[in-house]
């Protein structure tokens, strides 16, 4: 059961796909939506690039305050229209672990097109979330408008941890669908095992009263990624939301995102909920 959809904003960046997104999803929940303006950590950036940005500190806060007034305005627009009780909030880069996102059950946030801002990095932000709140993080694409949402998924499936713990997450999500498309995409098929995977999965996700069906995609090496042949499938079918596991490896105590990971991050035509 979802009850507290929260939803990412920063910077001077219209965050309106994403606000429409969360906000339509807690709608179709019952949930409420907590808004949240992430303020860039400025002294740290001033620290770094010495005395003559320091100066700048308080410039930098008046504009961080009007980026905050005008994302809030557009929040109470588009939730305005709908009967959803809300909440809004503001919270600080450093604080790794926002306190809203300690009572929430899914996390929101637009996609990073632009180049990265020299106080705020977008994207590495996106990877924090999706790496380390331990919440589902919806990434939604930047040209997207549709009312639709949720109510078509694709899981994009393999037999891995990140993948199951996405399953796990979002059980209440795809029981609520219409139906879930379960796709494995592989370069080399193995129709047999692949069979066993998808009556597998789509038993356990029977046994959750999940509507399932599974379909085996082979990658044509020359064409597509994993990720490629995952977003080809979801524009054949017109489903509007694709689950993964969020993928990733360690270096230098980091956690780097995975190929799979990155490419629907950057090629998705719908949102994607990531799990780690």
């Amino acid at each position: 059961m979802i009850r507290r959809v929260l939803v990412y904003t920063y910077g001077n960046h219209s965050h309106d796909h994403s606000i429409r997104a969360a906000a339509t999803f807690a709608a179709h929940h019952q949930a409420e939506l907590i808004g949240l303006f992430v303020e860039p950590d400025v002294m740290g950036f001033t620290s770094i690039y010495g005395s003559y940005p320091l100066n700048l500190a308080q410039t930098f806060v008046d504009q961080q305050d009007g980026y905050e007034a005008k994302i809030k305005a557009s929040f109470e627009e588009i939730v305005g229209h709908l009967d959803i009780q809300t909440q809004w909030h503001r919270t600080a880069e450093y604080e790794k672990q926002p306190r809203p996102s300690f009572y929430s059950d899914i996390t929101f946030v637009g996609q990073v097109t632009e180049p990265n801002d020299i106080v705020f990095d977008g994207a590495s932000f996106i990877d924090h979330l999706i790496t380390d709140t331990g919440l589902p993080t919806v990434v939604v694409p930047t040209d997207w408008s549709s009312t639709s949402f949720a109510q078509r998924p694709v899981l994009a499936w393999r037999e891995t941890r990140e993948a199951a713990g996405a399953v796990r997450h979002t059980l209440p999500l795809m029981r609520a669908a219409e139906n879930v498309h379960v796709v494995s995409a592989y370069r080399k098929t193995d129709l047999e095992v692949e069979l066993i995977d998808g009556i597998e999965i789509c038993q356990f996700l029977a046994e959750h009263e999940v509507k399932a069906e599974f379909f085996s995609v082979e990658i044509e090496s020359h064409k597509h990624s994993e990720a490629g042949a995952v977003c080809q499938h979801v524009n054949e079918h017109n489903r509007d939301l694709i689950i993964a596991g969020g993928y990733g490896h360690s270096r230098l105590r980091e956690i780097v995102l995975g190929g799979m990971t990155r490419g629907l991050l950057a090629e998705s035509p719908v949102p994607v909920l990531f799990s780690h």
